[in-house]
C-alpha cells in the first residue's frame, strides 16, 4: 500500500514538473542549429528603414551562435566598407557586403559596381539588381502604371546591365537579381551564364516579388543560378505579425520541400532577410527556419547544403 502511494506521489510530481516545464521555453541547445550557417541576406543599421540592431550587433550575435558568416545588405548604400570595419571589430566571423543598384547609387550603374568591389578590405562581394525601385516592385506595391528601373526590357539586357555582368564575371562577384520581373531574371541569368558569371542567386525567388514559377526556377537553376528562400517570407501573408508583411506572399518550409523535390537542394539558398524593427534576430530566425524545415521532412544533409555549402560556394569560401 505504502509503495503504491509513493509511486502515485512520484508520478504526480513528475507530471506536475512536466506541466510546469511546458510553460517555459526549452533549455538552450549546447550547439546552435545555426552553427556554421552563412546568412546571405542581413539588414541592419545604419539604415533609412527601421532596424532592430546594427552591423556589429548582428556579427557579435551570429558569432556567439557559431555562424560562419553574414552578408550585409542595404537598399541605398554600399556595404563593402561597413563589412571591412565589422571584420576588425568582430574577428572570427566572415562578413561581406555589396551594393544594391537603386537610384541612390545611380540606378543600374556600372561605375558604382566598379568602385564598390575596390573598397578597402575586399569585402564587397554581392551586386543586387534594383530592389524597391525596380519596375516589378513599384508595379506590385504602388500602381500597375508606375514605372521603375529595368534591366532587361523585353527579355533583352540593357547595355548598362551587360557591362555590370561583365564586371561581375571578371571580378568573380555574386550577382543577386533583386526585385526585377521574372522575365528579366531569365534574361539576366541567361546572359550572365553566357558571359561567364559563376555565382548567381535569385533574390527570394518564390514570393510575389519577383514571383518565379517552379518551371522558371528550374530554368535558372539549369543555367547555374540558385534560388533564395528567405525566412522573412515564412512570416508573410494574411496572418503576418508585422503590417508590412501583409503585402508579401508567404513562402514557407513546405515550398522549400517542393523546390528540393523539383531540382534539388544544390539549387537553393536559405537566408534570413531579417533585421526589421520588432522582428526576431537573424540567428533566431535561422534556427526557427531549420526547425520548420525538419518538421516538413527535409534532411539534415539538404539543410546543410542550402544553408552552409551553397552560400560558401557563392562567396568563394569552399
Amino acid at each position: 500500500m505504502r509503495t503504491g502511494l509513493l509511486f502515485a506521489a512520484a508520478l504526480a510530481l513528475a507530471c506536475g514538473q512536466a506541466f510546469a516545464q511546458s510553460a517555459f521555453p526549452p533549455p538552450p541547445p549546447k550547439v546552435s542549429p545555426a552553427a556554421g550557417v552563412i546568412d546571405m541576406h542581413v539588414h541592419a543599421h545604419p539604415d533609412v528603414f527601421g532596424r532592430n540592431m546594427d552591423d556589429i550587433d548582428v556579427a557579435q550575435l551570429a558569432k556567439a551562435r557559431g555562424m560562419r558568416g553574414i552578408v550585409l545588405k542595404n537598399h541605398i548604400s554600399e556595404t563593402a566598407s561597413r563589412a571591412a570595419l565589422v571584420m576588425k571589430v568582430v574577428p572570427g566571423i566572415e562578413v561581406f557586403g555589396g551594393i544594391v543598384l537603386n537610384n541612390a547609387v545611380g540606378g543600374v550603374n556600372p561605375a558604382a559596381v566598379e568602385w564598390m568591389h575596390r573598397v578597402y578590405g575586399s569585402r564587397g562581394k554581392v551586386v543586387w539588381l534594383p530592389t524597391f525601385e525596380s519596375d516589378k516592385h513599384v508595379k506590385t506595391f504602388s500602381s500597375p502604371d508606375a514605372k521603375g528601373l529595368v534591366v532587361a526590357p523585353g527579355g533583352q539586357v540593357t547595355p548598362q546591365t551587360e557591362e555590370i555582368l561583365k564586371i561581375v564575371a571578371r571580378e568573380n562577384l555574386v550577382l543577386a537579381t533583386g526585385h526585377i520581373h521574372p522575365e528579366e531574371i531569365l534574361a539576366v541569368v541567361k546572359r550572365g551564364h553566357e558571359l561567364g558569371v559563376k555565382n548567381m542567386i535569385v533574390t527570394h525567388g518564390f514570393t510575389n516579388v519577383p514571383g518565379l514559377t517552379m518551371e522558371q526556377a528550374q530554368q535558372v537553376v539549369e543555367l547555374g543560378a540558385m534560388i533564395e528562400v528567405c525566412f522573412l517570407q515564412f512570416l508573410a501573408g494574411p496572418g503576418a505579425p508585422l503590417p508590412f508583411l501583409l503585402h508579401w506572399k508567404q513562402v514557407n518550409a513546405r515550398h522549400v520541400g517542393d523546390a528540393v523535390k523539383a531540382f534539388g537542394a544544390k539549387g537553393i539558398v536559405i537566408s534570413s532577410d531579417l533585421g526589421q524593427s520588432a522582428n526576431m534576430t537573424h540567428p533566431d530566425g535561422l534556427e526557427v527556419a531549420i526547425a520548420a524545415m525538419k518538421k516538413e521532412g527535409l534532411s539534415d544533409a539538404d539543410i546543410d547544403t542550402m544553408m552552409r555549402k551553397n552560400p560558401a560556394k557563392l562567396l568563394g569560401l569552399n
